[in-house]
């Protein structure tokens, strides 16, 4: 019975979800994200510049576009703001004051899109 439960979870689909009205891949202008996923290079522009404002090193970070969707899936699964801040916190190793501009200049660029 147990075995039957397991073959029927793997023939389910897994859910795929996507924020931030990514473009399509292989879109002109678009910055890379994930396959298949892609923001507007201006968006990019103003999420980096944004981030360059709270630290240089933040905006110069090779993962900050990766966290950035990441605030913007937390926000748009509804978690609370204190989970969100401490979520970039992590995230980019940053204290909680940091976090919070961070998640500001996400919401204010990225998270728009």
């Amino acid at each position: 019975m147990a075995i039957g439960a397991l073959a029927g979870c793997a023939n389910s689909a897994p859910e795929t979800r996507a924020t931030a009205a990514p473009t399509p891949a292989g879109a002109k202008g678009s910055a890379f994200l994930e396959p298949g996923l892609r923001f507007p290079e201006e968006a990019v522009k103003a999420y980096r510049g944004a981030l360059a404002k709270i630290d240089e090193k933040i905006a110069a970070d090779d993962d900050a576009l990766k966290y950035g969707w990441n605030i913007c899936l937390d926000i748009e699964q509804g978690k609370a703001d204190a989970q969100v801040v401490k979520n970039a916190a992590a995230r980019f190793e940053v204290d909680d004051a940091t976090a919070k501009a961070i998640v500001k200049a996400t919401k204010n660029s990225l998270c728009k899109q």
